[in-house]
């Protein structure tokens, strides 16, 4: 440390600047608390434990507005400044405070820069201490390993506790002699038989009982447990108990999420569904349900939930991910959609889909605006359900789909217009007829034969002897013709029976393309005279026309 920084850490602030830091510097030493209680929920990773480190990073650098450095007295179940108390706590196994004492940790010394990446290796290696055995690692040594640049601490060794010479924290704790080794042999030659004939060892049957208690034990459903005694506290508890149950839950649940435990999961929402109707809880802890049900609507929470399912496969319960998605609330409407257009498991996009047309049917304005979204995949997911549910409303929206740039979201509005049948969204249908994309173009001709929209005829008629058509392919060929002999009728066949059996002024029939195309169309013709022009060519020397006229034929029979 420079001179200067010495000095300003021999110059207490002052005792009302003292008094007003004191709640800033409360939240952040309980938010190292926090930190790590997150991080073992969590092992090391989640969106909750980086927000919790995030707001930590911002908190603990507005304190260098103030102050030079931070020093932390670490006292058994306490962690002072400046005499104050700003963090205490009574149960071991979330007190920051023990954790450091019982290590030999008295004192922390944090300086401007600690916040930008020695704050989250200092969690860690709390986190780290929390979850091996004493015997294994001890933080002094774990600190030690670490190249610290805007962190210091004091500490005593745990043999010499009440000794009042702090060693710093530049110097190694002192080794520990490793206490003596157990003889290899001598462990080896040991074994259970040894004690059979012990007066009181367990005979076959009590064997037997014990083994079937061990196994029943440990595939007791420990989360159902946890959850049913939280449960049975929310009840029970005060409104301040019953806020920080409601805190606790709402973590516990992306954890379940996260670990494919949907059946728990679906449990949990089922379970707050009925305590929240019983009329039990305040205003406030209904808020705070209702927040924790929010969590299934947010983008990342459904993204991150296909993902896990479609990965787990055929572990993954149907049954549990419908009852799971039953709790879903109307917000989640947009995420299921995006979802449902996105996931490439079929069994997982059948039960989004359907989870989605619940929210949807129950929700049609909000689906409606919906299909305007700018996310192509919501909006594509918003105009398919809108068809499906006959929600005529969103005819207008879904026919501005088709100035959008991706194709594929036109092809989908296409076949929504198709469903939904409205005036307005069949003349939507015939624009699209001269849309740039083929698929575009041959979706819009087979919905106008579908929905018999005659007031397109006209634009078909002009279509089948344009120079366009003609060097379009195959498909997008019979597509129109067919739409046009559906919507033209008996007046159609004048025309395709010409471009069928007819020759030019040079005595040239049409390519056997088109003749075939024309067969095609006079199928869809439900006429006597239609069916004397195929049969007019039912033995035509090209086999393209032959074998369309056949299939013409076999059409109006059936």
């Amino acid at each position: 440390m420079t001179e200067s920084l010495l000095n300003a850490l021999s110059s207490p602030p002052a005792d009302a600047a003292v008094e007003g830091m004191r709640p800033e510097v409360k939240e952040v030493v309980g938010g190292f608390a926090k930190a790590l209680r997150t991080h073992l929920l969590y092992e090391g990773g989640g969106p909750a434990l980086e927000r919790f480190l995030e707001t930590l990073r911002t908190r603990t650098a507005a304190l260098w507005d103030k102050l030079d450095h931070l020093r932390l007295g670490v006292e058994e179940h306490h962690v002072t400044w400046e005499g104050h108390t700003v963090f205490h706590s009574e149960e071991r196994s979330e007190d920051l405070a023990f954790l450091l004492y019982k290590d030999g940790i008295r004192e922390l010394l944090l300086f401007p820069g600690f916040e930008a990446e020695e704050l989250t290796h200092f969690v860690e290696l709390l986190a780290r201490i929390q979850r091996v055995r004493r015997d294994e690692e001890d933080l002094l040594t774990l600190l030690w390993d670490h190249d610290w640049l805007h962190f210091q601490y004091r500490y005593v060794e745990p043999l010499n506790e009440g000794v009042e010479v702090p060693a710093a924290s530049g110097l190694s704790p002192r080794p520990v002699d490793e206490p003596p080794r157990e003889d290899p042999e001598v462990v080896s030659s040991v074994s259970r038989e040894d004690f059979q004939e012990a007066l009181y060892f367990l005979d076959e049957a009590e064997l037997r009982l014990l083994s079937a208690e061990l196994k029943k034990e440990q595939d007791r459903a420990l989360w159902m447990d946890v959850l049913n005694a939280l449960f049975d506290r929310l009840e029970e508890g005060q409104p301040a108990r019953q806020e920080q149950i409601v805190v606790i839950l709402s973590d516990v649940l992306p954890t379940l999420l996260g670990a494919a435990e949907l059946e728990t999961a679906a449990h949990l929402m089922r379970e707050l569904v009925g305590i929240a109707t019983g009329g039990r809880l305040t205003p406030n802890v209904l808020r705070a349900l209702r927040a924790l049900f929010d969590q299934l609507a947010h983008p990342q929470t459904v993204t991150e939930l296909i993902r896990i399912v479609e990965e787990g496969g055929a572990s993954v319960s149907e049954t549990a991910l419908q009852q799971l998605f039953a709790f879903f609330p109307p917000e989640a409407l947009g995420p299921l959609l995006r979802a449902g257009e996105i996931a490439t498991a079929e069994a997982v996009r059948r039960v989004v889909q359907s989870a989605a047309e619940r929210l949807g049917g129950a929700n049609q304005e909000h689906l409606v605006k919906l299909v305007a979204s700018e996310d192509d995949a919501v909006a594509a997911g918003a105009a398919r359900l809108s068809g499906r549910l006959r929600v005529t409303a969103a005819a207008p929206e879904v026919a501005r789909l088709l100035a959008r740039e991706s194709a594929g979201l036109r092809v989908t509005a296409v076949e929504a217009l198709q469903e939904l049948r409205t005036p307005g969204s069949s003349a939507a249908l015939e624009a699209a007829l001269e849309d740039g994309d083929r698929e575009v173009r041959v979706a819009a001709a087979r919905g106008l034969a579908v929905n018999r929209f005659t007031p397109a005829r006209p634009k078909l008629e002009a279509a089948l002897d344009s120079k366009r058509l003609r060097e379009s392919d195959l498909t997008e060929r019979i597509a129109f013709f067919e739409s046009y002999g559906a919507l033209a009728g008996e007046a159609a066949v004048p025309l395709l029976e010409r471009m069928l059996n007819g020759k030019n002024w040079l005595g040239r029939r049409e390519t056997p393309e088109t003749r075939a195309c024309a067969a095609l169309g006079l199928g869809r013709v439900r006429h006597p005279s239609a069916e004397r022009s195929l049969a007019a060519a039912a033995a035509d020397p090209d086999p393209v026309v032959r074998s369309a006229v056949g299939r013409a034929l076999r059409s109006l029979k059936t």
